[in-house]
């Protein structure tokens, strides 16, 4: 009888801990979405205040337009849902698998090129 409770603790123990990894799995991604997002706007302050700083230039224009972007960026990351990011690529390479197959390769091919220099 003591070794099938050690048995049944032993196991309801580790359905904690697994329980325990998805909660903490969830909010390690908060985590990064958070710091992603922090530094995102991070960014875009730099670059909104290196341009209020040189008003004259003919960049200043398009760094504010960039610093936009920026805080736009941030945001969609703070607000971003995984699963229905998930679940809408899943639909899109369904439906499209041949375009699906050509952008996954571009976009390698970009990153590969990106990544050598």
């Amino acid at each position: 009888m003591d070794q099938t409770n050690s048995s049944e603790s032993l196991t309801a123990g580790n359905r904690t801990s697994s329980f325990g990894s998805q909660t903490s799995g969830a909010s390690t991604l908060d985590t990064i979405k958070e710091t992603v997002a922090d530094k995102l706007h991070a960014a875009a302050s730099t670059i909104q205040q290196k341009a209020g700083q040189n008003r004259e230039s003919p960049v200043a224009g398009y760094a504010g337009q960039a610093a936009g972007w920026l805080d736009d960026a941030a945001e969609y990351v703070r607000e971003v849902d995984p699963q229905k990011v998930k679940s809408d690529i899943q639909h899109q390479v369904r439906s499209n698998p041949g375009r699906s197959l050509i952008v996954a390769g571009a976009a390698g091919l970009l990153l590969g090129i990106l990544l050598r220099r």
